[in-house]
């Protein structure tokens, strides 16, 4: 699997410590201009859905700036699961046709234990399905 690390969860809750950023070789630099460092990746199985976890520190600063804007942050993390779900491609299939759902983007401000909750660190989470086009926003059940 070389030096991806992957991590299946179960209903449990299970979870791994996550690695440190500051490897410029890891940062990605979204449509916004901003920098994101990926965290390992979950792949959760009872859910059929790939968590992709990533570290944006301009999340720190005030809502106002990066944070505040839905419009930029959403098309950065649309971006993030289009372009490194191509990445895990190269495990010999695309994710849809091995059985999975779609992804969960994540974005924090620094680092944090998968599945704890923590009032201070700024987090943003949305879910995405696979469609023929790749990611789109997952169908809202519970709104019409």
């Amino acid at each position: 699997m070389g030096a991806r690390t992957i991590i299946f969860c179960t209903a449990l809750g299970w979870a791994m410590p996550q690695h440190a950023i500051g490897q410029g070789s890891n940062q990605l630099v979204m449509p916004s201009g901003e920098v994101a460092y990926p965290l390992d990746e979950i792949w959760d199985e009872d859910l059929a859905v790939i968590r992709l976890r990533y570290i944006v520190p301009k999340l720190a600063e005030p809502p106002s700036l990066y944070a505040g804007d839905a419009l930029r942050v959403f098309d950065d993390m649309l971006w993030l699961c289009s372009t490194q779900l191509r990445s895990l491609a190269d495990l010999g299939e695309f994710p849809q046709d091995q059985g999975w759902n779609g992804a969960v983007i994540t974005m924090l401000e620094r680092d944090l234990p998968f599945g704890t909750r923590d009032a201070d660190i700024v987090q943003f989470f949305e879910g995405f399905q696979f469609g023929i086009d790749g990611c789109e926003l997952e169908d809202d059940v519970y709104h019409d």
